[in-house]
């Protein structure tokens, strides 16, 4: 957890109270809105990470590479749903979900070994290497040596999905509709997507790391980039001011939604240098400092899945609702829906599907000044002069995807540091998170000032 838990939950409480988010996760690596604009039937890969990611049972996420994908927890649920069959029947559904589970290892073995390759290079590669490739989505986009890892992924993907496939049409003839049909929303095409003219529905192209169109489960964004920049530059629309205080020990992030699985591993302070972020060490030996974050405006962009979800669905299951006929789904055993934590469960904090995205919280043109003491200042006063960016909290102020000369910044006296972003490009703060299955997050108690979607 992080040594600054305390100012990492000052924000998060006067976000959540001042924009009325009542299941908020803030953005634990922050990230400027840059997304490319993508032809028709497209999102843009580096957008698409993002919504289609499945957050953290936690106040704090990281949207990354290795995030969980949302849809490929959602169809590992249906994995674990049997139905009454013969003794020969059960035998080749055991023999298919041994290969699912066999699959399944070799994707998480794929990006071990990526991961593992890329950590290697970028200690090898020193500097220069971290500058051009500051996180593993940059190296697998852009390095060609990166290719052979994106094929190991990809084809160890494609493998998982075959054997899930072939599972699931051995268990469909005793399937009620329901479990059908939702299985069925969830194939994905097998049209070629760089010949076809539309997406069929519920799907649309992404680029994969080798710039290769693929078949991604669609999902759906209230508005574009551009509708963004222009509801927010229209007054003040969402404005906050966020004060935090280095000697208020009381705030606690375990109050959140997330209870006691507030659990996260990220940096508070941070300043940009030639070398990418680093982290500053400002507030554990400084209690008096202190720090004010205002944004002219903000918004909640709504994202919703394709037509391949089925929530309603979830929500049956959920209850262990069997069917009429006494041919109905049931949960396999030792699953559950939602047990405590160490079960087997397939919904809940300690589940396969714990969360999902309905809402981006973006802000426009945050500013900051922070105020410490006369020896942290001077400790770090060449590295606030120097840097292309500052980073506090879920907050990023230049320094991110070539937008230094969107960052200004000055010190003045002897303890003071301000700054802001200048760029016309919203800051996604965070997400809103609802809970598939009907189930309740661990405090459910929290109150908000407006309504949000979740």
């Amino acid at each position: 957890m992080s040594d600054n838990a305390n100012l990492f939950s000052q924000i998060y409480t006067q976000l959540s109270t001042q924009l009325g988010i009542k299941y908020l996760q803030m953005n634990g690596t922050p990230q400027n809105f840059n997304w490319n604009v993508a032809p028709t039937g497209q999102i843009d890969s580096q957008a698409y990470m993002m919504l289609s990611a499945m957050p953290d049972y936690s106040p704090i996420g990281e949207f990354t590479r290795s995030t969980t994908r949302f849809f490929d927890a959602y169809k590992q649920i249906f994995s674990h749903v049997t139905f009454k069959v013969s003794p020969e029947q059960q035998q080749a559904l055991t023999d298919a979900t041994n290969q699912v589970t066999l699959k399944q290892n070799e994707i998480t073995a794929a990006n071990s070994d990526m991961n593992q390759a890329y950590l290697a290079a970028k200690q090898n590669g020193g500097v220069v290497f971290a500058s051009k490739y500051p996180d593993v989505s940059s190296w697998l986009n852009n390095s060609p040596e990166a290719k052979a890892y994106n094929k190991a992924i990809v084809d160890a993907t494609t493998a998982y999905e075959t054997a899930l496939d072939f599972k699931l049409q051995l268990e469909q003839a005793f399937m009620p509709d329901s479990l059908q049909q939702a299985i069925a929303a969830t194939k994905r095409p097998t049209s070629d997507p760089a010949t076809a003219s539309s997406a069929p529905r519920g799907w649309v192209k992404v680029a994969d790391g080798s710039g290769i169109l693929r078949w991604q489960p669609e999902f759906s964004i209230g508005t574009t980039g551009q509708d963004w920049r222009a509801e927010l530059t229209n007054g003040s629309q969402g404005a906050f001011n966020i004060t935090l205080d280095g000697s208020d020990s009381t705030s606690n992030l375990n109050k959140s939604w997330a209870g006691g699985s507030a659990g996260y591993n990220t940096f508070f302070w941070g300043v940009n240098g030639s070398g990418g972020w680093e982290k500053l060490d400002l507030s554990s030996s400084d209690s008096s400092i202190q720090a004010a974050i205002k944004a002219e405006s903000s918004m909640l962009v709504n994202v919703s899945p394709g037509a391949w979800y089925d929530g309603g669905f979830l929500n049956e299951l959920a209850k262990a609702t069997q069917g009429p006929t006494g041919q109905g789904f049931t949960i396999v055993s030792p699953w559950e829906a939602n047990g405590p934590q160490g079960s087997s469960s397939l919904f809940g904090p300690n589940g396969i599907l714990t969360t999902g995205i309905v809402q981006l919280l973006v802000a426009y043109k945050p500013s900051f000044k922070v105020t410490m003491n006369d020896a942290t200042y001077q400790r770090n006063y060449e590295k606030f002069n120097a840097g292309g960016g500052f980073r506090i909290g879920p907050f990023n102020f230049g320094g991110s995807g070539g937008h230094e000369s969107d960052y200004v910044h000055s010190t003045s006296g002897q303890n003071t540091f301000e700054g802001g972003s200048t760029s016309e490009n919203p800051v996604i703060l965070g997400v809103a998170v609802n809970f598939p299955g009907g189930v309740q997050p661990i405090n459910n108690n929290l109150t908000a000032q407006k309504e949000d979607a979740a």
